[in-house]
């Protein structure tokens, strides 16, 4: 086999590894990201603790209800008791009271809009809930075909790359240099056919002298474009 066509082969072969590498590297991502899960449990852990404060928040709005209808009601007491005789004293504690009743009602309102809050992220803690142990339950399973889909793709690699490496071993040194170098800086294409006088490569039409070089020449010949190596269709 001509070092053109061993070039070609392990181009293919190269290829190929590179195919089956960003394979497995999207098996791997999968599994690193478990489906999801740690975001969706992290979604439901901050969802039970505003549930959490949404039902202390119920709490405290309830406690400063009773405390304010007690309030109000002893202000009315001594309001109305007919005790305080003091125009002063009666002033002020109308005052008082209108502002504790004012106060109460503002209490009484927040409380129906705290508890659809409530209730809203308790249902939404619920269904985040169910949702996650459903996708435990596939990820379980998906799981286990990711990792063997991962061993078999890892398997499969390993055997292309030792024929690779013994593709490679026939090639002589400044060869492979040069078309490892090509193949890096190109995506993948070191080496490319002449078509009818034409770089497959980069679609310019060879000069008959470089035409006649290639085909004297032992191995491939650098493209003027700079771009990759040629060989011969």
């Amino acid at each position: 086999m001509t070092i053109a066509k061993s070039l070609l082969s392990l181009q293919g072969t190269d290829q190929a590894l590179a195919i089956q590498r960003r394979e497995y590297r999207v098996i791997e991502a999968e599994l690193d990201s478990e489906g999801g899960l740690p975001e969706l449990r992290q979604l439901c852990e901050k969802t039970k603790i505003r549930e959490l404060e949404a039902k202390l928040e119920i709490a405290r709005l309830e406690s400063d209800l009773a405390l304010l209808k007690s309030n109000v009601a002893e202000l009315e007491a001594r309001l109305y008791g007919g005790a305080i005789t003091n125009v002063r004293e009666l002033t002020a504690i109308e005052t008082e009271h209108s502002a504790a009743r004012r106060k109460l009602a503002q209490v009484e309102e927040s409380i129906a809009p705290a508890e659809v809050s409530a209730e809203h992220t308790r249902q939404q803690y619920a269904d985040l809930i169910s949702d996650l142990a459903d996708k435990e339950k596939s990820w379980n399973s998906r799981q286990l075909e990711l990792r063997k889909e991962k061993s078999k793709k890892g398997t499969a690699f390993n055997e292309m790359l030792e024929i690779r490496n013994a593709e490679a071993s026939h090639i002589p040194d400044d060869h492979l240099a040069r078309y490892t170098r090509l193949f890096r800086s190109n995506r993948g294409i070191a080496v490319v056919r002449v078509d009818r006088g034409i770089c497959q490569g980069c679609a310019v039409r060879l000069p008959v002298g470089e035409l006649t070089r290639l085909r004297s020449a032992d191995g491939p010949i650098p493209c003027s474009c700079g771009r990759a190596l040629i060989t011969e269709q």
